[in-house]
């Protein structure tokens, strides 16, 4: 039997892919605490690694001063993705927004006084907002269907 292109407009590499809901997204991202933060520094894109905190409608991370500092600073276009692998598939949420600088406390409105853990200890953390723009998650199923076609 020789499989047609059409026979695989339904197949997938990975499995079943599932959009999720604004409300799954939410709830994904606030299961976790580190993301990565995609930006652009001299005409190339650049991802850096985040810890964050989830509140529901919005992300806030920090950052000490640098580079990823400057250039949110400037009020640039961000990306954002979290995603998880699993025991019987993945999932993935991706932000694209503007993060706005809040200034070295932690803000108030954060859930439950929660802090974004800390990877290193560095004097002189600033704390950004982004609220999204757009919001996109999808689920992988992690298993991998054969169709067949009619015959």
């Amino acid at each position: 039997m020789v499989m047609l292109a059409e026979d695989f407009q339904q197949w997938s590499p990975q499995g079943p892919v599932t959009e999720l809901s604004v409300e799954h997204c939410w709830q994904r991202l606030a299961a976790s605490n580190i993301g990565r933060l995609g930006l652009i520094i001299d005409d190339l894109p650049e991802i850096f690694p985040v810890n964050y905190i989830a509140d529901g409608h919005t992300i806030v991370f920090r950052t000490a001063r640098g580079t990823k500092f400057e250039i949110l600073a400037e009020g640039a276009p961000v990306v954002f993705e979290v995603d998880e692998r699993l025991t019987h598939g993945a999932w993935s949420v991706v932000l694209k927004g503007q993060a706005v600088m809040l200034g070295p406390a932690i803000p108030e409105s954060s859930p439950r006084g929660q802090h974004p853990p800390m990877w290193v200890a560095a004097a002189g953390y600033i704390y950004f907002r982004l609220t999204p723009l757009e919001i996109r998650g999808r689920q992988f199923e992690g298993q991998v269907r054969i169709i067949y076609p009619n015959n």
